[in-house]
């Protein structure tokens, strides 16, 4: 049948075209327009009222009286939080009777057809109670929106009958669909990309979108795990203002903030321009993508936890408590979790937050989500911090293989600003630079732990890894020369951790000089003496502090992506840097 009405014997049936639906496109955009101002959950909140009441008119006119059908939406619509030009997903249900199968065909064509012919993109079904709990079984997807199915008109008891069996086969089936979810989540990473990271994010689909926090209900469904609230939840809230905005200003259902509307949308969400809603954006992603690892996490070990053998079942079967390994001053191990001691005052313990994160860099234990709150309430370090801290500090880079999702966990609970509060103008701040993959702050994390790995022949490994982290921090917002800037923000940054004056000094000078080397080798003769005794001479003749600054470079390119660090720049860098190590062996000319 065509949205016209023809069935395949050349006959018409008869479509009506009630007002429930008729004008439904034209008021919920007039509807998102007029309430742009109001926050953005009662807005949502307004144009779903809308929907609802006219679906309901739409739906009574359709049946005409029949019983034993329910017109009920699911995905993003069931939980209210469709924006202006969102597909409507809706499923007509029935009761699986010969009697009701007929009828709910009989509606679905006075249903359907005349959302289409609205101008409406609709997704839809006609299933019965049975059909649901099957379709489920099989497919993800359609599974997960079935979760948030929600009655719009017709016989309640029925959609209540269908929630509550497919959130039970959601629970029995636990085992398979942790792992779905998980391949899932993972492949839309694949697919589009992180949403932190992108110039051109996918608000719905790339890691740490609107997909993953649907996620964290589907997670917690299987009651294997509880789900974080709080600051997830206002992260996805400001990603669907996002998303509201780009379907306004682009007058279509996107959910992919493009370069041509990025302005645009920062407008309509009173931002000043779009490195702000990027970052905003990117912030709002390393939000969700955490909070769905960290559930995701509880999941796995609960299923682990749960088997015979496993830790917690034989500690009941012997009546035992669950077994506390100590980790280090006010920490410990509770299976494979880095937690708070029982009864460990973190509000006297300024240094409790550097080292629990050596802690778990080291070890590869996770956070507990109760430790990160635990941390935010540690007093403030002294200025310069006590020898504690920094060795601590230290030990948190050295440990490469597990600095980047401890980096992560403690930045998105925002310990990191709090230790170097020059982070906070780079913190997710994108970069324009087509060689660059991460924000600012990311790629300084990235070059760490690459550097981890170009350090150990060198006489000062600590102050490759210090230069690492701190080579971009000059990179904000109107500074037209970052390597400058940085060099003039390290002083602050080595008074406030305590560093030793003389690899606070080395420290400055490679953050001014960390693009001089790249620079030299690719615009200038690589093999031309007088190269070679400038750049010496900018290092202060120093053939350390010289393979500081190549192993940096190195780092900072392989950190940048890999078109930043391509054979033909390799071999231009190692030929200047055989002839700057050369001049060096040779020693000042005398004469």
């Amino acid at each position: 049948m065509g949205r016209s009405g023809t069935v395949r014997d050349g006959s018409h049936a008869e479509v009506p075209h009630p007002h429930g639906v008729r004008d439904l496109k034209r008021e919920r955009q007039e509807l998102a327009i007029r309430l742009a101002d109001q926050p953005g959950r009662q807005r949502r909140q307004a144009l779903a009222d809308l929907v609802f009441a006219r679906l309901t008119e739409h739906f009574v006119a359709a049946a005409d009286g029949a019983e034993g059908l329910t017109l009920a939406a699911v995905g993003s619509v069931g939980r209210a939080e469709a924006g202006p030009h969102s597909d409507l997903d809706l499923v007509l249900l029935h009761d699986g009777t010969s009697a009701g199968k007929a009828a709910a065909g009989d509606v679905a064509q006075r249903l359907w057809y005349p959302i289409w012919d609205a101008g409406l993109q609709l997704d839809h079904s006609t299933r019965s109670l049975t059909e649901c709990r099957q379709v489920a079984s099989k497919d993800l997807a359609a599974a997960a929106g079935l979760l948030d199915l929600r009655p719009i008109a017709g016989d309640e008891s029925l959609a209540q009958r269908a929630r509550s069996a497919i959130l039970a086969d959601w629970r029995s089936a636990a085992r398979k669909r942790l792992p779905e979810l998980l391949a899932a989540s993972r492949a839309r990473a694949e697919r589009c990309g992180e949403l932190a990271y992108l110039i051109e994010p996918n608000i719905k689909e790339s890691r740490g979108g609107l997909r993953d926090y649907a996620s964290l209900t589907a997670l917690a469904a299987t009651w294997l795990t509880d789900r974080p609230h709080g600051a997830v939840d206002d992260a996805a809230q400001h990603l669907l203002d996002v998303r509201d905005a780009v379907h306004t200003v682009s007058g279509r259902a996107s959910t992919i903030v493009g370069r041509h509307v990025a302005q645009d949308v920062a407008d309509a969400l009173g931002m000043g321009d779009t490195d702000e809603l990027l970052a905003s954006v990117a912030d709002a992603g390393r939000t969700i993508a955490f909070a769905v690892d960290t559930t995701e996490r509880g999941a796995r070990r609960a299923l682990e936890k749960s088997g015979v053998g496993s830790r917690a079942f034989l500690a009941k079967r012997r009546g035992t408590a669950p077994r506390h390994v100590h980790v280090s001053q006010g920490l410990i191990d509770v299976d494979g979790d880095l937690a708070l001691a029982p009864g460990y005052s973190a509000e006297d313990d300024a240094v409790l937050p550097l080292r629990a994160a050596a802690a778990a860099a080291s070890t590869g234990l996770s956070f507990t989500p109760s430790l990160l709150e635990s941390l935010m309430r540690c007093p403030e370090l002294a200025n310069p911090w006590p020898s504690e801290a920094l060795d601590r500090f230290a030990e948190l880079l050295r440990n490469s293989h597990h600095l980047l999702s401890v980096w992560e966990a403690l930045d998105v609970a925002g310990q990191v600003v709090r230790w170097l509060p020059e982070w906070a103008p780079v913190r997710n701040r994108p970069q324009r630079n087509p060689f660059h993959l991460y924000t600012v702050d990311r790629h300084q994390i990235e070059a760490v732990v690459l550097a981890g790995k170009l350090r150990k022949h060198l006489a000062d490994p600590d102050l490759l890894l210090y230069a690492a982290l701190f080579h971009d921090i000059g990179k904000q917002a109107g500074v037209a020369d970052h390597s400058e800037y940085g060099a003039e923000l390290v002083p602050g940054i080595v008074s406030r951790l305590g560093l030793p004056e003389a690899q606070g000094r080395d420290l400055q000078t490679l953050v001014r000089e960390h693009l001089t080397l790249a620079d030299f080798a690719t615009t200038r003769d690589a093999e031309d003496p007088a190269v070679a005794a400038e750049l010496i001479e900018r290092l202060g003749g120093r053939a350390d502090l010289f393979e500081v600054l190549r192993a940096l470079t190195e780092a900072d390119a392989k950190a940048a992506s890999p078109k930043a660090w391509t054979a033909w720049r390799e071999q231009l860098i190692d030929v200047l840097t055989t002839r700057v190590r050369a001049t060096l062996a040779a020693g000042p000319r005398v004469g």
